[in-house]
């Protein structure tokens, strides 16, 4: 784990991954160099977490891993998604990750993400 990194509640890294960059919460995040592969469904499940949080947590997912918006306009539709705590500390957690002093985002796997902008 690169030195100012940060780490988000309820992810899960997987052994001998290169974390240089913000990872962001709920995820699942394995490899050399290090990729959100997942939501981190095992850890979710078992916080206890209410079915539809787990759901918008699950649609935020597809926003920013396996949808073609750039990050602002996906950040823009988070905010439509809902006002749980949850997708709150989600957003906080992204903004924060992309101000200056910060290394950004962990990317996702395959295909381009908003994240890599």
């Amino acid at each position: 784990v690169h030195q100012f990194v940060h780490i988000g509640g309820m992810s899960m890294i997987g052994g001998m991954a290169r974390i240089d960059r913000d990872v962001p919460p709920y995820m699942l995040v394995e490899g050399n160099p290090a990729r959100v592969r997942s939501l981190n469904l095992v850890g979710l499940k078992r916080s206890g977490m209410l079915k539809s949080d787990f759901q918008l947590i699950k649609k935020a997912f597809r926003l920013l891993y396996r949808s073609e918006f750039l990050f602002k306009d996906a950040l823009e539709e988070l905010e439509n998604l809902g006002d749980t705590e949850e997708l709150k500390h989600l957003r906080r957690f992204l903004l924060l990750s992309q101000m200056p002093g910060r290394r950004g985002l962990i990317p996702g796997k395959g295909k381009k993400t908003v994240i890599d902008e």
